[in-house]
C-alpha cells in the first residue's frame, strides 16, 4: 500500500493508490482517502457495493472524516462494466456529501471512477467540484 503520509492531490499518483485497492474486484468496490491540510492522506476507508451499483456509506465517510480530521476527502470507486461515465447515483451522492460535509469545514476533493482498462473519470476534471 501506498506510504498514509503521501501527497496524492498534486500528481497522478491518484491511480497508484487507489487502484490496487479497488481495480482487481468484479464488483464496484469505493475508497475513500482522508485528506490532512496539505493533502497528504491520513486514513482510508473502504466499501462494497454490487456489479453495478455502489452506495456510498455517507455517515460512516464523515464519522472516519472527523476520527482523522480530515481536510478533504478523496474518493475513488470502479466501474468493473469498463465505462468510466458516472451514474447519476455517482453524481449525486458526491453533491449530498459534499454538501454534509461543507459545514465541518471538509471539502470533497475530487471523485475518480477508475476502469481496468485504464480509463478514469475525475469529477474535479470535469468542473464538478
Amino acid at each position: 500500500m501506498t506510504d498514509c503520509k503521501s501527497n496524492i492531490t498534486n500528481s497522478v499518483s491518484y491511480r497508484e493508490l487507489f487502484a490496487p485497492l479497488i481495480l482487481h474486484h468484479d464488483h464496484e468496490h469505493a475508497v475513500v482517502a482522508h485528506l490532512d491540510a496539505q493533502g497528504r492522506v491520513v486514513g482510508l476507508s473502504e466499501a462494497r457495493g454490487s456489479h453495478d451499483q455502489i452506495i456510498l456509506p455517507l455517515r460512516q465517510i464523515i464519522g472516519d472524516a472527523l476520527a482523522h480530521d480530515g481536510r478533504a476527502v478523496m474518493l475513488a470507486h470502479n466501474h468493473p462494466s469498463g465505462d468510466p461515465t458516472p451514474s447519476r447515483t455517482d453524481i449525486e451522492t458526491t453533491r449530498k456529501l459534499a454538501d454534509l460535509l461543507r459545514p465541518l469545514s471538509i471539502r470533497v476533493y475530487d471523485h475518480l471512477i477508475l476502469t481496468s482498462s485504464g480509463e478514469s473519470t475525475s469529477f474535479r476534471d470535469l468542473g464538478w467540484i
